[in-house]
Parts: structure tokens; C-alpha cells; sequence
């Protein structure tokens, strides 16, 4: 942490490669549970998310989506009190932990509350 950053003022941001035609809703409307439906591909409906600050996992999804990846950003008080215990571990590339956030239904509400930009790439 630099000199002077409160944890209050950092941010976590997670990332999401929507699936194919959602991109633009999910920027606008946010998530909503009508859009992660208990069926394939979710299943649990819960909404998938790249871990903090790694982008990898969204860019290899979104090689096939290709709708853009979109950035959640988090403060990190509000991410370690409603988010960290939904960290999993996804895989290891290249030496390196990659992590997974899923995300139930029941948080979206808090979700959509942080700020949101959809990236092209």
C-alpha cells in the first residue's frame, strides 16, 4: 500500500467477458438475475468474474464472445466484507494463481451499486 492510501480509498477490479449480445445490457441495466438463469451455461446462476486485478481468464473467454470485457470496480473494504469469500481458485498459468469470483444472485443488487465500463478488448 503507497504511503498516505487509506484501504478505503483502493479498488479491486474484477473482470467479466459477457456472453455474445450482452455486453452492452450489462453495462446499462447491470446484473440481473434474469440474465444468469438456472440453466446451461450458469446452472447456479451466479455470474463468473476474473479475479482481482487479472484479466486473463475474461480475455481468453471473451476470444469467443467477443463482445469487450467489462470492469467492476470494487473498493476494497466493500470487496473483502461482500466479495473475497467468493474467491476460488480457477487455475495456475504461467507460475501464476489465477482467481475466480462467483457471484450469487443474491448480491447483485450490491453489485450493480459499483461503478462499471465496458472495455473492447
Amino acid at each position: 500500500m503507497e504511503f498516505g492510501q487509506s484501504l478505503s480509498t483502493q479498488t479491486v477490479i474484477i473482470y467479466k467477458a459477457p456472453q455474445k449480445g450482452k455486453g452492452q445490457k450489462l453495462l446499462k441495466e447491470g446484473f440481473q438475475p434474469v440474465d444468469f438463469p438456472y440453466n446451461p451455461p450458469y446452472l447456479d446462476g451466479s455470474c463468473y468474474f476474473a479475479g482481482p486485478n487479472d484479466r486473463s481468464i475474461a480475455e481468453e473467454f471473451n476470444q469467443s464472445y467477443k463482445e469487450g470485457i467489462l470492469e467492476v470496480s470494487i473498493d476494497q473494504v466493500s470487496y473483502e466484507q461482500d466479495f473475497k469469500s467468493l474467491e476460488y481458485r480457477y487455475d495456475e498459468k504461467s507460475d501464476c494463481e489465477r482467481i475466480e469470483v462467483v457471484i450469487p444472485q443474491s448480491l447483485f443488487p450490491i453489485l450493480n451499486q459499483f461503478p462499471r465500463v465496458l472495455k473492447p478488448r
